[in-house]
């Protein structure tokens, strides 16, 4: 039976990383010709690629962005300038490569998979990367009871865990992102119950609230995460009180990617705190997550900081759907080429002295 026992037990599983890959790889970067270091965030990309998935390094070729659609409740409490009928909408512009990230995972040769993970309403027309997953019609409104029960949370991280081993065989490497209104107040309850910063610097303008609906949006989360006690919760059970079928489900891909030893790229402020409770589940996953992008979400700056982890693209954006994970691709790709075909010094020498 899938029950929270079961869950904490495939937690425990997940293996530490490869440091003998690491050293490998960094001898094998001395070597090049080049000044030691100078290549920066290319080499530490390197030994990443290199801890999950051994040294010598493999072409990640074959990529694979999973994206999933959900709508919060709490958009009842006026915490969002977007509509909730724009989740169904922009997921199949999504599907249909005129939204952004299907625009930009088509640019890339990225597979796209959008999944229906706990949308209101429907996308009528069926397209052979639509996955329906659908946990309940929406969550709860947090503010005036809990997101969703034990048994919700649970069947959504599940179904993100499933969404990475039904594709481990097929793909090298993966990448997450989200679509749902009212979704950057779920992630900043999460943030707060974790981290319990000030709430001014938690909580952003998410899709442009006004200086009034922003301090209503700070208001709604620090009461509700008081009266549940989030900050005395578990990573489950804060997933339950206050966040949403779309966070549980990424949640569940990081533990997922850790289980498969995949790398899984990170993107901005949501799946940020997505991968800052899974991190918090267990240590181990923050060695198969790359974090990509910053975004402008001023929430991201805090597990940044308190995972002690750095991001190499500053793209001054805030859409979400992992937009700017996905541009992380070639980044890698041209890293893995350089460590794979960079002569050294001496091999030079012999090529054209």
């Amino acid at each position: 039976m899938k029950d929270i026992n079961f869950l904490f037990d495939l937690i425990n599983k997940i293996e530490p990383v490869d440091s003998s890959a690491i050293k490998a790889a960094q001898t094998e970067l001395d070597r090049k010709m080049k000044p030691k270091d100078c290549l920066g965030v290319l080499e530490e990309i390197c030994k990443k690629v290199a801890s999950i998935y051994g040294y010598p390094i493999k072409k990640l070729d074959r990529k694979c962005h999973i994206l999933v659609s959900a709508d919060n409740g709490v958009i009842e409490e006026g915490v969002s300038s977007c509509p909730i009928e724009y989740t169904p909408i922009v997921s199949e512009a999504m599907l249909n490569n005129i939204a952004c990230i299907g625009i930009f995972t088509k640019t890339l040769g990225v597979d796209l998979n959008v999944v229906d993970i706990g949308m209101k309403n429907d996308i009528k027309r069926e397209y052979p990367n639509l996955i329906h997953r659908k946990v309940k019609r929406g969550t709860n409104n947090f503010y005036k009871e809990k997101a969703m029960s034990m048994e919700e949370c649970l069947q959504a991280i599940f179904t993100g865990i499933d969404l990475i081993n039904e594709r481990a065989q097929d793909y090298d490497i993966f990448s997450n992102g989200e679509m749902g209104i009212a979704n950057t107040t779920t992630s900043s309850a999460l943030l707060y119950s974790v981290t319990r910063e000030n709430i001014d610097i938690v909580v952003g303008r998410g899709g442009g609230l006004s200086d009034e609906g922003l301090s209503k949006k700070k208001k709604i989360i620090v009461e509700a995460c008081e009266r549940y006690g989030t900050f005395d919760m578990n990573p489950i059970e804060m997933m339950a009180a206050v966040g949403g079928f779309d966070l549980a489900c990424m949640l569940g891909m990081y533990i997922g990617a850790a289980l498969n030893k995949k790398l899984m790229l990170v993107d901005g402020f949501i799946s940020s705190v997505a991968a800052l409770l899974a991190c918090k589940l267990n240590k181990n996953i923050q060695d198969y997550l790359l974090f990509t992008h910053k975004s402008e979400e001023p929430g991201v700056n805090i597990i940044l900081d308190y995972l002690k982890e750095k991001t190499f693209l500053n793209m001054n954006m805030r859409l979400g759907e992992g937009t700017g994970a996905v541009l992380a691709y070639p980044i890698i790709a041209c890293a893995i080429e350089m460590i794979n075909t960079m002569k050294s010094p001496e091999e030079v020498y012999k090529l054209f002295f």
